[in-house]
């Protein structure tokens, strides 16, 4: 059972028993039950905190100054600038009437939402909702159509209808007619302003490892066994450092799949070795089949499919180790401002000018093997032009090609200054996409997993330091490099490339396109005239290749029906 499972029930309105009533539907017997007020009632599990002040309740973990959310009169902006973690919080009048409902900025503890009559609840996980309000499980296939449009954006749009999500760093606050507003408290756009800027290398780097430090150490009581996915590259490597800085009670794992591409233990053991983390490889089978996979009943499509058997294999030396929490590296790149653009180069020439530029292009050309003139042309376009993609890129996929969204969803992280430059702006869709992929993972039954460069305090660092000073020396990240200098092996910090999966998802593509044919063509997806069968049947009709990039575009698709036939079963 996962161990961070609750569910909030607020009262909105006068009807008690409804209310009542409501919270005795929860069938999870295993969650521990707090009458906050007549109003707030709590059902969390054994062990997720649940601390109470005078007019604040806070579900989940909080760091920092915790004793700011327990002060009387408590606003979610106070509790933002002196707190961060992975919380919801609730805040209510001295009567004990809810005024407001937070979800931390960067929080990795969802929080799902669904209504009716006078009652509103927030849960983990979309079960306890349906559970609680008596409902069976219906699918929004608009949604489904927007997820396959818009590539790795999260939205408070969910794949289930009458449940919506509270995104990190919004509130609902009760306004004067007892309805409720939802605002973002927190945008990274603040953090991205002039009077932040850390424009010091030396500094900035001692901000960045100062920062994720101080993140693992919060988040991963040093008494308590975790277990790092190592792989070797330079973003686990540098929570190596930060575990082993913290003393933290932390063993290493590193993963290869069969053939060379992934095998980093080379790596992975000079890391290990350098920090003193012990290190367990193991080899992932490849025995992996996408159409018969047992998928998590979730609010969205979670994990891929075809990562499966890397996450049993965390998930069962978890187990045996009796560890509390996974720690991942995910979203380092993103945070870490790995360029995928030449948009640092035209940061430059905006704030510094164009002479100032030549280094920057300089050392784009050589992170990306390309020529000073390409990066120096591509860099002069961008600070003269505006983005390409304004709000999110449409990949229109597999889909009707009537039913292509023409216009992206809403996000409150779609409203920069309008003075914002391309590379900070480039940054901060990055992270966006990264925080699509921490939630819906089989082993967060055993214990959650922990993600320290996502978190608000790494996040907020990273924001503050220009784009052009992760890259020097031809090297990406660089300011993170320079962090753990000395820290880390000099082999491990002066890597450019890093080992891939694309040879194994392929493969296990190529074997299963036999049973992928029928599962797609005859799958929810097709019979709700969602997907261009056509083409489906085109791409798989052929052999799957890495030069082929229709075959990437039907690994999104192949979990969204997996996930569709876990909530509604075989069409």
């Amino acid at each position: 059972m996962n161990p961070e499972r609750y569910i909030a029930i607020v009262r909105t309105g006068d009807n008690e028993l409804a209310w009542d009533a409501l919270a005795a539907r929860v069938s999870d017997r295993t969650l521990v039950r707090y009458d906050i007020s007549p109003e707030i009632r709590i059902l969390a599990a054994q062990g997720l905190s649940v601390l109470q002040g005078p007019e604040c309740v806070v579900v989940g973990g909080m760091f920092g100054d915790t004793g700011a959310a327990m002060r009387a009169s408590v606003r979610p902006d106070e509790i933002i600038a002196r707190c961060w973690g992975n919380y919801l919080a609730i805040g209510m009048n001295a009567g004990g009437k809810p005024d407001w409902i937070l979800r931390a900025p960067l929080g990795h503890l969802p929080a799902y939402r669904m209504c009716a009559g006078d009652c509103m609840a927030f849960a983990s996980h979309p079960d306890l909702l349906l559970s609680a309000f008596g409902q069976s499980p219906e699918i929004d296939w608009d949604f489904a159509i927007e997820h396959l449009a818009f590539a790795h954006l999260v939205i408070a749009r969910t794949g289930l209808r009458g449940i919506d999500e509270l995104l990190p760093g919004e509130c609902l606050s009760r306004q004067s007619d007892m309805s409720w507003r939802r605002e973002a408290v927190w945008t990274p756009w603040a953090w991205t302003q002039s009077d932040r800027v850390i424009d010091d290398p030396a500094k900035a780097a001692e901000a960045l490892r100062t920062a994720v430090n101080g993140a693992v150490a919060n988040l991963l009581p040093a008494k308590e066994p975790c277990l790092l996915e190592l792989s070797g590259g330079l973003d686990s490597s540098v929570l190596a450092a930060a575990l082993a800085i913290g003393r933290i009670a932390a063993q290493a794992v590193t993963l290869r799949t069969p053939g060379t591409e992934s095998d980093e233990r080379e790596y992975a053991r000079a890391t290990a070795l350098a920090t003193g983390l012990p290190l367990t490889e193991i080899e992932v089978s490849s025995d992996v089949r996408p159409t018969t996979l047992e998928r998590l009943r979730s609010a969205r499509p979670g994990m891929p499919g075809l990562l499966s058997a890397a996450d049993q294999v965390l998930a069962e030396l978890g187990r045996e180790r009796g560890v509390t929490a996974f720690v991942s590296g995910a979203g380092g790149d993103c945070v870490f401002c790995s360029p995928v653009s030449a948009a640092p180069a035209a940061d430059v020439m905006i704030r510094l000018g164009l002479r100032q530029s030549r280094q920057t292009i300089e050392e784009l050309a050589r992170i990306h093997y390309a020529s000073f003139w390409e990066v120096a042309r591509m860099a002069w376009r961008q600070s003269r032009r505006p983005p390409l993609h304004d709000r999110w890129p449409i990949t229109p996929g597999f889909l009707v090609p009537d039913l292509v969204p023409r216009v992206v969803p809403d996000h409150p992280w779609f409203n920069p200054p309008s003075d914002i430059l391309p590379g900070k702006r480039s940054h901060v869709r990055t992270i966006l996409g990264a925080l699509a992929h921490v939630a819906d993972y089989r082993r967060h039954d055993i214990a959650p997993s922990r993600f320290p460069l996502l978190s608000q305090p790494v996040v907020e660092t990273t924001l503050r330091i220009p784009s052009w000073l992760w890259t020097s020396r031809g090297q990406d990240r660089a300011i993170a490099r320079n962090a753990y200098h000395g820290f880390l092996p000099q082999r491990v910090l002066d890597r450019r490339v890093k080992g891939g999966l694309d040879a194994y998802c392929i493969a296990i593509a190529e074997a299963h396109r036999g049973q992928l044919r029928p599962f797609l063509l005859e799958g929810h997806l097709a019979h709700r005239g969602i997907i261009d069968r056509k083409a489906v049947e085109a791409c798989l009709s052929r052999s799957a290749r890495r030069d082929d990039p229709a075959i990437y575009r039907l690994f999104p698709l192949v979990d969204l029906e997996g996930w569709a036939r876990g909530w509604l079963g075989v069409p």
